[in-house]
């Protein structure tokens, strides 16, 4: 992994121990964000799942102890997060033209014991700023992905912007290195043929052109038992034995992600690995669009987040919660009333999110996406979701969503449904980008004119490897594209958007 800054650390953990003592208390014990749950590996039903095991001793004085900086996209606007060994927050410094302001960050949460847990800071950043960055010298710690503190803003909402939305769109999703409760995982090396991520967001954040956006689908920590691999943030020496801690979200997602999340501002999705059964304390603290310690306590878990709009210039995000959806939906789900839950956010989306523009729908799980084939016939992915759009007041998505963007199987698949009636968006599911990969059964050719939810598939497009794909704004319309680990476009996957349909990928 990347070089760290270990001369900070005596900084680090001399400002952790004045505020213990100035406080009077005793040094905090170790809280995890989360308990160790099932794997499932994708859409697999999960295996048995051990009771925890018990907390380790406090970090050793080799344990890296880096901040990190990122700009994520919420309903409120632009947002810099930052997350700290340190108990306090730095000052963000905010440039609009000529004119700097220095803004002191807002204190989400403080850090219990690092790397189990860390401080988390926010600021929401006007649309017209034109940079940003974290004044490393009110951060005791070394800020990463960039030293210098500099996080990536939006350039659609910037004065003399010339476009009014994200040209360019990196889309991501399954990223985490798959560790089940027992048994042989990935080897989190990541090299190639293991667990690619790193070399995927690599690529991503510069090929074929660097993205001014990137939208993750979901499930960021794919393990269900710590390891020291590959680097000591989860499951080293002194760590906490949960695999659902901020250390382990680093070793999981940041560290390998480093690149492009120093290029772009992302969009998080929360998936199945987020519920709060899994790694949802860890979901909701770090980044779900509004931060929080409770949404997972007491005997009411925050299993369904409500949908929400995000504004990307002219495009409108509308992000929904599909976490317990699936034929994987962890037992720990309310599941008696999902499709009805579904149904109700549905028409939310339809009645409330979808306004003028182009409205890409993000779902974890997608509605429908091909998984197999029986007997010559494809097998799709979900019924409880596709019973909740059919349930809707119009009995269908609002005809202005032009796509769905989703992951969940660990493949990529470019779904349509031609000119058939009632007309449905494309289903994109891109869940290749890092994760063990699924099986496919099945020859794409063999499944056009076939039936899925009761509607003839119009083209698909299927493939069994790590990449990523990207959406390039060309105007009137939009042009999808997937490339495989090295940066490389993926023949036959060049396809432009003509109405619901991507009718001539070359």
């Amino acid at each position: 992994m990347r070089h760290r800054n270990a001369l900070r650390l005596a900084v680090v953990i001399g400002s952790l121990v004045a505020a213990t003592l100035s406080a009077g208390q005793p040094a905090p014990l170790a809280q995890a964000d989360g308990q160790a749950q099932a794997d499932g590996g994708g859409h697999r039903p999960p295996p048995p799942q051990p009771p925890p095991p018990p907390q380790q001793p406090p970090p050793t004085a080799g344990m890296p102890q880096d901040a990190w900086a990122w700009t994520q996209l919420t309903p409120a606007g632009t947002q810099v997060r930052f997350a700290t060994p340190a108990p306090t927050c730095p000052i963000l410094v905010v440039t609009t033209g000529t004119q700097s302001v220095r803004r002191q960050m807002v204190l989400e949460s403080t850090v219990g014991l690092f790397p189990s847990t860390a401080t988390v800071c926010t600021r929401l950043v006007p649309p017209a700023a034109t940079s940003a960055r974290i004044d490393v010298l009110t951060s005791p710690a070394t800020v990463r992905p960039n030293v210098n503190g500099t996080v990536p803003l939006p350039d659609w909402t910037q004065p003399g912007a010339t476009t009014v939305r994200p040209t360019n769109i990196a889309e991501i999703g399954d990223t985490g290195c798959r560790i089940p409760a027992g048994g042989l995982g990935q080897t989190c090396d990541g090299q190639p043929w293991n667990w690619p991520l790193e070399r995927v967001a690599t690529n991503a954040a510069t090929s074929p052109v660097p993205p001014n956006l990137v939208v993750h689908t979901g499930d960021y920590i794919y393990r269900s038992r710590p390891q020291q691999q590959p680097a000591p943030l989860c499951g080293g020496p002194g760590t906490s034995l949960s695999p659902h801690t901020w250390g382990c979200l680093v070793t999981d997602f940041f560290e390998p992600a480093a690149d492009l999340l120093a290029q772009a501002p992302f969009v998080f999705v929360r998936g199945n690995h987020e519920t709060c059964g899994r790694a949802g304390p860890v979901w909701f603290r770090y980044l779900a669009t509004t931060p929080s310690l409770t949404a997972c306590n007491g005997p009411n878990p925050e299993d369904y987040s409500p949908p929400v709009r995000i504004n990307a210039g002219t495009l409108g995000l509308l992000l929904m919660d599909t976490s317990c959806a699936g034929d994987e939906a962890p037992a720990t789900c309310d599941q008696s009333h999902r499709v009805a839950t579904y149904t109700t956010q549905f028409n939310q989306v339809n009645n409330a999110l979808v306004q003028p523009g182009d409205n890409f729908l993000l779902s974890h799980t997608p509605i429908w996406a091909i998984i197999r084939q029986t007997n010559g016939r494809p097998i799709w992915i979900d019924q409880d979701l596709e019973t909740a759009v059919a349930s809707t007041t119009g009995g269908m998505l609002d005809p202005r969503i032009n796509l769905i963007l989703s992951g969940h199987i660990h493949l990529y698949q470019m779904l349509d449904f031609g000119t058939a009636t009632p007309r449905r968006p494309p289903q994109v599911t891109v869940g290749d980008s890092g994760t063990e990969l699924d099986v496919k059964n099945w020859q794409d050719g063999a499944m056009i004119g076939q039936l899925v939810d009761g509607l003839p598939v119009g083209h698909l497009i299927t493939l069994q490897t790590f990449g990523y794909a990207v959406l390039r704004d060309v105007g009137a319309t939009w042009n999808l594209r997937f490339f495989d680990q090295s940066g490389t476009v993926v023949p036959g996957t060049n396809c432009n958007l003509v109405n619901a349909q991507f009718p001539n990928c070359i």
